[in-house]
């Protein structure tokens, strides 16, 4: 890396954190970088979970999305992971012992989540974002408010009741939430898989493209902390907004994205006390989950 820095971009900062790198130490004279050792680059990419929760109210509800994110200043690349919901895992300390992996926020929250997929996958969560549906419409509105474009057949617009027409479409928070719900289709939750990473990377075009002039510089310490409402995050408001600024010179040339289950790595299972669920090769996945992350 040319240099080790605090930064801010959006995808993460807004739907799953921000990714943080600490900064270098001066040798005494100002301006002159430390060099980062290969160790001490791998250590500054951290590994980021949003978790999309599907909750009206309850005291406790499962975790409708699960996506990790990591980006690569270097390379200025961000990798999303999509971890599909009826992905049947082990729950550390659970009296069932296997479940779906959306059970893990139900009993434990992000914390019991984190180390699900830290002991079924062996990735390391450094920080997490949550967001509910009413956060997520209000997400998309701030981030993108001249809307998002998708194609939109119609299956999605009579079983999601969406004001669209058939094909290509600019919608906003409440009509984009039902687009990346939908599943009632042959292709179920992996086409919903699908069309949440695919609203994850319209949402970076659009925000990018809102403060890439000096009108949207200035109001982005304003998009930041309103942003901010919206999520329950362990990141510092402080930390954020001392160096959002650098998001507009940290944005990723390319978005890689993987679901997990893999391609010919499942098959479909119901079990009494899960119901339907999707049982993985857990070698093939975890091995390509950790090759997707550590590969730049």
């Amino acid at each position: 890396m040319k240099e080790k820095v605090l930064f801010i971009y959006l995808l993460i900062l807004i739907l799953a954190g921000c990714t943080y790198a600490p900064l270098p130490k001066q040798n005494g004279n100002a301006g002159t970088e430390k060099k980062l050792t290969k160790e001490e680059d791998q250590e500054s990419v951290k590994t980021f979970l949003l978790i999309g929760v599907d909750t009206r109210g309850e005291e406790k509800s499962r975790s409708d999305a699960i996506i990790l994110a990591k980006y690569f200043p270097e390379q200025e690349k961000l990798k999303l992971a999509s971890i599909m919901r009826d992905s049947y895992v082990k729950i550390p300390g659970n009296k069932t012992g296997y479940n779906k992996i959306n059970a893990a926020y139900y009993y434990g929250g992000r914390e019991l989540l984190k180390k699900t997929i830290q002991e079924n996958f062996g990735v390391k969560v450094d920080h997490v974002a949550v967001i509910d549906f009413q956060g997520f419409v209000k997400m998309v509105d701030l981030l993108a408010p001249e809307g998002v474009a998708v194609n939109v057949d119609q299956e999605i617009i009579d079983d999601m009741s969406i004001q669209a027409s058939v094909g290509k479409n600019v919608l906003h928070g409440e009509e984009i939430l039902k687009y990346v719900r939908f599943r009632h289709d042959n292709e179920s939750d992996f086409g919903r898989v699908e069309r949440q990473q695919e609203v994850m990377v319209q949402l970076k075009t659009a925000f990018i493209n809102q403060i890439s002039s000096f009108e949207g510089m200035a109001a982005l310490p304003s998009i930041i902390e309103q942003g901010l409402s919206y999520l329950d995050t362990d990141i510092g408001l402080k930390t954020i907004m001392e160096m959002g600024p650098k998001a507009v010179f940290h944005t990723p040339d390319t978005v890689e994205t993987l679901r997990v289950p893999v391609e010919g790595s499942f098959k479909d299972e119901i079990y009494p006390q899960s119901g339907a669920v999707l049982e993985m090769d857990y070698t093939k996945n975890k091995k390509a989950l950790q090759e997707f992350f550590s590969k730049k």
